[in-house]
C-alpha cells in the first residue's frame, strides 16, 4: 500500500471515528429517550468537571470513575480526546472546512485555558468554582437537552451556549480549541509530568512535539497566583451571596456555592418528570444565569421521585436516596390569610389534601367559629403541591419561600 492510500485510509478511518463518537454523544444526551440516566455520562467524563467537582465536595465520588479514562489518556497522550473523542471539537471542525484556510492571528497568544483552569480550581477550593459551566461537554449537553419537550423559550436559550462556541470559532478558527478550552487544557496539565519527565536526551522527539513553554518556575508562580486569585474571589462571591428569594431542587448545596458549581448541563431538567426545574433567566443574578429553578405553577416536587438528585454531574444537587430527598427542604409554605378561601368562611380544603406530607393542617379560631390552614414546620418540605391545588387567581393564596437553610435535609438541621 503506497503512503497517499496509507493517509487516506487513516483519514477515513478517523473520519468514521469522530462521527461515531459524535453519534454516541447525542445518543446518550438526547432529550427524547425513555432513559434518563444516561445524560449524565458525558459531562462526567470530563476531568475538567471531576476536578472541580472533588474539591468543592471535599471528596471523589463513585461518579468521579467515569473521568477517569480520559485522565489516564492525558497522562500519556496530551490532548488525544480533543483531537478524538470531544464530539463539540468535532462539530467545531466540520465549521472549520467552511472558512478559508488562513494563518490565525492569535498563534502568539498564551494558554488562556489553563489561566481559566487554575482559577476555577483555585476558587473551587473554596467552594465556588467560577467557570466549570465553560466544559465544552456540559455545553454540548445543555444544548441537546434544551430541546425537551414541551419546547419554550427558556429552556431553548439554556442550550445557546453550543451555538455561540459554534459562532466564535467560525469567526476565529481553532482559538477556543488551542488557547481557551478549559478542559483541553485541563489534559495539558495532566501530561505536564511527562513532559518534565522528557528532559533528557532520551525524549527529544516528544519534547520537539509538545514542549511547554520556557520558563517553567515562572508559568508556576504565575499559575499560583492565579489559582489564590480564584480563591480570594470564591471567598468574595461566598460574603456577596445573600439569602435566596428563588428555589432549587431539593438536595441542592448552599446558594453560595451552587452557582459556581453547577454546570448548566439541564439533565435535572430533563430528568424532572413534573417539568418544574426551568433555567434562570436573571432572577440569581449574572453568576446564577441559566441555573435551575423551581416554578410551582403546575406541578410541584413529586414525593416519590429523586431523578434530579441521581443525574447531577458536577455535584451542585447532591446524589440522595428517595427517603432522604424526601426529609430535604427545598423551602416553605405560607399562607396569606388575606386572600385565602377559607380564611374568608369558604369551603376550601384543597392545600390540606393535597399536601403529600400533611404538613397543612387545619387551625380553629374563636372558638372553633372560624378556621384557616396552618404550615407544620417540622413537617412541610416545600415540595409546591399546596401551591398548584390552591384555587385562588391570579395570585395563589400560598405560595413556598426560601429556608434560611433551604438547600439543607431536615436532618441536618435537627
Amino acid at each position: 500500500m503506497t503512503e497517499p492510500t496509507k493517509g487516506r485510509t487513516r483519514r477515513q478511518l478517523r473520519l468514521a471515528g469522530r462521527c461515531l463518537v459524535l453519534a454516541a454523544a447525542v445518543a446518550l444526551a438526547w432529550p427524547l429517550q425513555t432513559d434518563k440516566w444516561t445524560a449524565i455520562f458525558l459531562p462526567s467524563i470530563s476531568p475538567y468537571i471531576a476536578l472541580g467537582a472533588a474539591l468543592v465536595a471535599r471528596s471523589a465520588g463513585l461518579l468521579a470513575l467515569l473521568a477517569l479514562p480520559v485522565f489516564l489518556l492525558a497522562l500519556v497522550f496530551p490532548r488525544w480526546f480533543c483531537q478524538h473523542g470531544c464530539p463539540t471539537g468535532w462539530l467545531q471542525e466540520l465549521l472549520e472546512r467552511l472558512h478559508p484556510p488562513t494563518q490565525p492571528r492569535w498563534q502568539r497568544w498564551p494558554s488562556i485555558g489553563k489561566w481559566i483552569v487554575f482559577l476555577t480550581l483555585g476558587g473551587a477550593i473554596l467552594g465556588y468554582p467560577f467557570f466549570l459551566w465553560l466544559d465544552p461537554l456540559a455545553l454540548f449537553n445543555g444544548f441537546l437537552n434544551a430541546w425537551r419537550p414541551p419546547l419554550a423559550f427558556t429552556t431553548l436559550v439554556s442550550g445557546l451556549g453550543l451555538p455561540a462556541l459554534l459562532l466564535f470559532d467560525l469567526l476565529w478558527p481553532r482559538l477556543w480549541c488551542q488557547r481557551l478550552c478549559p478542559l483541553g487544557a485541563t489534559q495539558e496539565l495532566l501530561s505536564l509530568p511527562r513532559h518534565l519527565a522528557c528532559r533528557s536526551a532520551r525524549c527529544e522527539t516528544i519534547k520537539e512535539e509538545s514542549a511547554p513553554a520556557p520558563g517553567i518556575s515562572a508559568t508556576a508562580r504565575r499559575s499560583f497566583l492565579i489559582a489564590c486569585a480564584g480563591a480570594v474571589g470564591a471567598f468574595a462571591a461566598r460574603i456577596a451571596r445573600g439569602q435566596p428569594s428563588f428555589l432549587r431542587p431539593p438536595g441542592s448545596i448552599e446558594e453560595a456555592r451552587f452557582s459556581g458549581t453547577c454546570v448548566r448541563c439541564g439533565n435535572c431538567a430533563q430528568a424532572c418528570p413534573s417539568r418544574i426545574i426551568q433555567p434562570d433567566l436573571g432572577q440569581s443574578g449574572v453568576a446564577g444565569f441559566l441555573t435551575p429553578t423551581l416554578r410551582f405553577d403546575r406541578a410541584y416536587c413529586r414525593e416519590d421521585c429523586h431523578r434530579c438528585n441521581q443525574v447531577c454531574p458536577s455535584g451542585a444537587i447532591a446524589r440522595l436516596e428517595l427517603a432522604e430527598k424526601q426529609r430535604c427542604a427545598i423551602g416553605l409554605a405560607q399562607v396569606n390569610l388575606d386572600t385565602c378561601f377559607l380564611a374568608y368562611g369558604r369551603e376550601c380544603t384543597a392545600c390540606i389534601k393535597g399536601c403529600p406530607y400533611e404538613a397543612v393542617v387545619l387551625q380553629t379560631t374563636a372558638g372553633g367559629l372560624s378556621a384557616s390552614p396552618r404550615i407544620d414546620l417540622g413537617k412541610c418540605t416545600g415540595c409546591g403541591a399546596c401551591v398548584t391545588v390552591c384555587p385562588v387567581r391570579p395570585q395563589r393564596a400560598i405560595r413556598v419561600v426560601a429556608r434560611e437553610l433551604n438547600q439543607w435535609c431536615q436532618a441536618a438541621e435537627r
